[in-house]
């Protein structure tokens, strides 16, 4: 950006602190109740702002054609410039709706909702603005935008017209401890962790612990070194964590520069400083890089390092510091206390954003060291005058115990408690970079102190005849109140309003996906909302756009798919993954992905209606499986019949086996039972099956007998007849086979006709069996027993047989018979033995 437009964009965030100020986008409201309202500028080469050159006209006033476009009821508003118009809607889009409806136009270049703005009070906190009867005159000074006067001062204010930081972004304090009882850090402190490893400069009798409570870091005279002087507590860490993120708006004490960003208080510094050791493996834990001595629930984001000393950068500092930032952890650390000598460590060690002090008028406050490994200037607080009250020390939050903690309190302007130094200008670049990063989470540490650094404002030219001098390279001379040079004080005076509008500006959304579930079963429909992305700074969501990346398989999208929320119809089973795109109020995009695992719903269940469970043999039985049912949302997609018989020929289809409906024919003659089963399948590919069982009782010929007599002399033939015997419909007979089962008889002639003749031998009686043979194979047997008796027996019956000549007997033979049992024949019988 060329250096006039930046300084117009400066001027306009500082009158913007003043006056009207933007709120945060979470409070900024579309004034929908009245109808959408909306911002819309057209491309310069497509139709619509060809014609309209064309016809001469002085701005767009497109609505009637937008309308009709898009089946929207729309009014025009005013003009904006030649491109550009306010266009208003009904109460059925918000705004936010329908510009992203109408940026999808192929002639609209962007589209945005047209917010109200509101004017920006300043936070309540009563010790944050000047007032001539207040103990501190100046305020918190610092916090202001800069002016004339205050030419140092950091614009704070500007920055929470864009954010006012957020309470998920954790800045690290790397110090005393704190005082968790102090009101304005009341809920701003996070479970921080005490690594001072030594219990003579611990002083609260114990080494390493969870407890980061500051005990008071005072001394006894001698106890530092010999000659060391008595010292009263310091309560710093609480000093510096109350700039990095005191309860700002609360109504009490002071504002911080983060506002609502949450501070983790590590304890390193205690009785005569700290040493090396503690302070690395407190600043690797802070950052989450390392688990020694336990995981940090609560890993920063930025570092605050409030501390130093004097040498070179040690190897075990540029380890650590290559660690904490390779991790996306920014550290800023104050240039030290040495009136104008060599930054101290660790402030001098690279990857580092080393920090200097400055007056309040923006020259180089007296007791702040200086160097090229500066990377930018703040306040560090000074008093002005020699004498008297401190006009411009740093106001912070602190304890009225001189060695352990009394009563909360704050440092003022009086004499005997007030702050300066460049442990406090640290703190309010670690703010800075808080804010930023709360608009954009992705920035690295190297690019927070690019931003910080381009957007710094310019360090007060010295004017001719001034007797305060250019500060030049550090020496072993200090060098007390200077004019700053990009060489010895950093890239120029630190503007938090613009960095953090550069970090904006810079910023992309970011989406952000709630699945109604992240696993279902196939089949079901679940809902996706994206209304949680949001856009950086003042700007806002004005798209959105889903797509399935992986899955589309066995997935679809259902509705539209460029609205806040959609709809994801699941139809198979695996994985499938949903993105969403976001494009914001500025044109810029972020994508999120969400994936759903999509399970088997149940098998599909099997349903067999058979038209019979018994039949006789030869009997059609219709099967119907049309009662299956898959799981909802799915459908049966295949039948597959099959069957077993014993004997294996009793049955077998006579229709396809591959549809809802089947026919199964039962052949032969033999009983036994069919076992059917039906296989379904799914439109998912799933099988299930069932069987059902048919008993089949054979069906034959029916066999009859027709003897020619039932009761014959011996001797004589018996004719029989199987004329009455009949095969079942639609079968004829084809086999006979006579057999005697029982008695003595003998067939003369044919066994296998329709008809034969037994020859009697002796009284008694015989059983003869036919069995018949259709022309399915079926058979059946019948029995017939004929009796048979001697000629004496045979008295006024059937005497002879069939072939006998049978009938009654003879007048003649009935004679003889007579004379038989008279004399006359015994008579004649003598006669003959004569």
């Amino acid at each position: 950006m060329p250096a006039f437009a930046t300084r117009i964009v400066l001027a306009a965030l500082a009158l913007l602190a003043l006056g009207a100020l933007p709120v945060q986008a979470a409070r900024a409201a579309t004034d929908d109740a009245d109808g959408a309202r909306v911002i819309v500028k057209f491309k310069a080469l497509g139709p619509l702002m060809r014609a309209a050159r064309e016809r001469g006209d002085r701005g767009p006033q497109q609505a009637a054609t937008l309308a009709a476009r898009h089946g929207l009821a729309l009014a025009d508003g005013r003009m904006i410039d030649a491109r550009s118009q306010s266009l208003h809607g009904d109460r059925t889009l918000s705004s936010a709706a329908l510009a992203a409806r109408l940026a999808k136009d192929a002639d609209v270049e962007y589209a945005v909702p047209d917010e109200r703005r509101h004017a920006l009070a300043l936070p309540n906190d009563p010790l944050l603005p000047a007032s001539a009867g207040a103990a501190l005159a100046a305020g918190q000074w610092y916090l202001q935008p800069a002016d004339a006067t205050l030419v140092s001062a950091i614009n704070a204010v500007g920055a929470w017209a864009l954010t006012m930081g957020s309470a998920s972004l954790v800045v690290a304090d790397v110090d005393t401890g704190v005082l968790f009882a102090h009101p304005d850090l009341a809920n701003k402190l996070l479970a921080g962790y005490d690594f001072i490893s030594s219990t003579s400069i611990a002083g609260d009798g114990d080494g390493r612990d969870a407890d980061p409570t500051d005990p008071g870091d005072w001394t006894t005279a001698g106890q530092c070194g010999s000659g060391e002087a008595a010292t009263s507590s310091s309560w710093h860490g609480t000093q510096t964590a109350s700039i990095i993120g005191a309860q700002t708006n609360n109504g009490i004490g002071m504002a911080s520069v983060g506002y609502n960003v949450m501070v983790l208080p590590v304890r390193v510094l205690g009785k005569c400083g700290g040493s090396d050791s503690d302070i690395i493996a407190a600043m690797l834990w802070a950052a989450g890089v390392s688990s020694v001595p336990i995981a940090n629930p609560n890993p920063a984001k930025v570092i605050n390092l409030s501390l130093g000393g004097s040498g070179t950068c040690s190897a075990a500092y540029r380890d650590a510091i290559n660690q904490i930032t390779a991790a996306g952890v920014t550290i800023v650390a104050a240039a030290g206390n040495d009136e104008g000598l060599a930054v101290g460590v660790p402030a001098n060690c690279a990857g580092v954003i080393a920090v200097a002090g400055v007056r309040h008028v923006g020259t180089k406050v007296g007791f702040s060291s200086i160097g090229p490994e500066v990377a930018i200037a703040a306040p560090g607080g000074n008093c002005v005058n020699s004498t008297g009250a401190c006009l411009y020390p740093i106001l912070t939050a602190t304890n009225t115990g001189t060695t352990t903690a009394s009563s909360s309190g704050y440092t003022y302007s009086n004499s005997s408690s007030y702050s300066v130094g460049t442990s406090f200008a640290t703190p309010m670049v670690a703010g800075a970079a808080a804010l930023m990063l709360s608009v954009n989470p992705a920035l690295k540490p190297a690019q927070i102190k690019s931003l910080l650094q381009s957007t710094a404002r310019s360090f007060p030219t010295q004017p001719q005849g001034s007797s305060v001098p250019l500060c030049t390279a550090p020496t072993t001379v200090a060098q007390d109140e200077c004019y700053c040079t990009t060489s010895t004080c950093g890239a120029g005076l630190l503007d938090v309003g613009a960095a953090v509008a550069a970090a904006a500006n810079g910023a992309t959304p970011t989406a952000a996906i709630t699945a109604s579930a992240t696993t279902v079963t196939a089949g079901t429909t679940l809902s996706l909302d994206g209304s949680g992305s949001t856009a950086p700074g003042t700007r806002s969501i004005t798209g959105w756009q889903w797509t399935i990346t992986s899955g589309s398989a066995i997935a679809s999208l259902s509705g539209a798919t460029n609205a806040a929320t959609a709809s994801l119809k699941t139809t198979g089973i695996g994985s499938v993954t949903v993105q969403l795109t976001v494009t914001d109020s500025t044109g810029l995009q972020a994508s999120r992905t969400q994936a759903i695992a999509v399970t088997a719903p149940a098998a599909p269940t099997v349903g067999i209606v058979a038209s019979a469970s018994a039949v006789s043999a030869g009997t059609a039985v219709s099967l119907d499986g049309g009662s299956s049912q898959a799981a909802t949302g799915f459908a049966i997609a295949g039948y597959q019949w099959s069957v077993s018989a014993s004997p294996s020929n009793l049955a077998s289809f006579t229709t396809a086996t591959n549809a809802a409906t089947a026919t199964l024919s039962t052949l032969g003659s033999s009983s036994g039972s069919v076992v059917v089963t039906l296989t379904v399948t799914d439109s998912l590919g799933q099988t299930s099956s069932a069987s059902t069982t048919v008993t089949v009782t054979a069906l034959g010929p029916t066999a009859s007998i027709s003897p020619s007599a039932t009761t014959v002399v011996a001797g004589n033939n018996v004719g029989l007849d199987s004329s009455g015997s009949s095969a079942p419909a639609g079968r004829t007979l084809t086999g006979y086979q006579w057999s005697i089962t029982s008695g003595s008889a003998a067939f003369s002639g044919s066994t296998t006709g329709s008809t034969a003749t037994v020859t009697t031998r002796a009284a008694g009686s015989f059983t003869v069996q036919l069995t018949l043979t259709d022309s399915a194979g079926a058979q059946a047997s019948q029995t017939q027993t004929i009796t048979v008796t001697t000629a004496a027996a045979a008295t006024g019956g059937s005497a002879g047989g069939s072939g006998s000549g049978g009938g009654a007997m003879s007048a003649w033979w009935l004679l003889a018979l007579a004379l038989a049992a008279s004399g006359t024949g015994r008579r004649r019988t003598g006669r003959r033995s004569r």
